[in-house]
């Protein structure tokens, strides 16, 4: 009897915790889905580019992905942590960090994107601005 009660007791607190952190990280799941959308992005076209260029494509190289996943979703929590309950605030901490994030993984999309082509995505989205509309058929 009195072990049925503790275990009643202990998954009643277990569920309430879950409860309770989805709650504090709902408002930083966008950011999380963000993030995470752009790692994957960059994890296809390196294979993608892998493939393309004939490298090997080794365990390693893909296990790193993993560890950047892990990586930066922590330090996107722990900076919305920071932000939401130390700072109050002061700074949008939690947008810089995804926004440096960001720009790292679309710099890597478009460093992968040059070794295949030869040109990189801004250097074409440059060339096709300069060009005008009508060409717009260069960029892809």
């Amino acid at each position: 009897m009195f072990n049925k009660i503790k275990q009643t007791i202990m998954k009643n607190f277990f569920i309430s915790f879950l409860v309770s952190l989805v709650a504090v990280f709902s408002p930083v799941v966008p950011i999380l889905l963000t993030v995470g959308f752009l790692i994957m992005m960059d994890f296809f076209v390196g294979i993608y580019r892998a493939y393309k260029m004939k490298e090997r494509i080794t365990s390693r190289k893909m296990g790193n992905t993993i560890s950047k996943m892990f990586l930066y979703q922590a330090m996107i929590l722990s900076v919305f942590l920071l932000e939401t309950f130390i700072l109050t605030d002061i700074l949008p901490l939690t947008k810089i960090a995804a926004g440096l994030i960001a720009t790292i993984e679309i710099k890597s999309i478009d460093e992968s994107v040059e070794k295949m082509t030869g040109v990189g995505i801004w250097k074409r989205l440059v060339k096709v601005i300069r060009r005008g509309e009508s060409q717009t058929k260069d960029f892809l």
